[in-house]
């Protein structure tokens, strides 16, 4: 069965919304948990957690072990088959950007990381920090995204952003902001023409969407 952004989106938001998280450090690993829970009964998912380590993206999520593809004793090829379900990259701000450029440059490098990964799926979690008396900046920082998948070739997969509200606690350091009111998701469309907003349960949607979707 294909996979359903809209509905990732929301379980994803749930589970966030039900955590206790102080920092973003504790934000990240409660993404990582997400994604193991939901994946790594029917998949390996690569990430790094006590039981496994990063590889390429933040999070991968394959049907093999990337270090048990040889046998090691006949050099056999394990795997029937390699593949990658889906790959997702978290740029959640921190104190290694504390400004609106800052955090944006950090967001587009990590999502061309995705862009460049062959994959099912793909999914952008990332926070932003709007310009002095810039409107609507969460819809113009979902727009460069689209821009980059655009100007990619090859991509037919379509790409789950999910951002995440932030502020700028000091000078040198953002945080990522949950509650109910704190995130959006858009859908980039398979053939990058379109982004789709997903509406929250329970809360209004932004006057001025990009475009609203409230099915798959």
């Amino acid at each position: 069965m294909p996979l359903d952004y809209q509905e990732l989106y929301l379980e994803f938001r749930d589970y966030l919304l039900k955590q206790c998280m102080a920092s973003t450090k504790e934000l990240t690993q409660a993404i990582k948990s997400f994604f193991i829970l939901k994946y790594n009964i029917s998949h390996k998912v690569m990430c790094s957690h006590a039981e496994s380590s990063e590889y390429l993206t933040d999070l991968l999520i394959l049907n093999f072990r990337p270090k048990e593809v040889i046998s090691r004793y006949t050099l056999e090829v394990l795997p029937p088959a390699i593949n990658a379900l889906m790959a997702v990259e978290s740029e959640l701000g921190g104190s290694s950007a504390s400004s609106a450029y800052g955090v944006m440059k950090n967001v587009a490098e990590d999502f061309i990381k995705l862009l460049l990964i062959q994959c099912e799926h793909r999914v952008m979690i990332f926070t932003s920090l709007p310009y002095t008396g810039e409107i609507n900046h969460i819809e113009k920082r979902a727009k460069i995204l689209q821009t980059l998948y655009q100007r990619t070739p090859g991509l037919s997969s379509g790409v789950l952003l999910i951002h995440i509200e932030g502020r700028q606690v000091n000078s040198t350091q953002v945080q990522a902001i949950i509650s109910e009111n704190t995130f959006t998701g858009f859908l980039i469309a398979k053939d990058g023409r379109s982004i789709t907003r997903i509406v929250n349960p329970n809360t209004q949607p932004n006057r001025n969407p990009i475009q609203s979707n409230s099915g798959a």
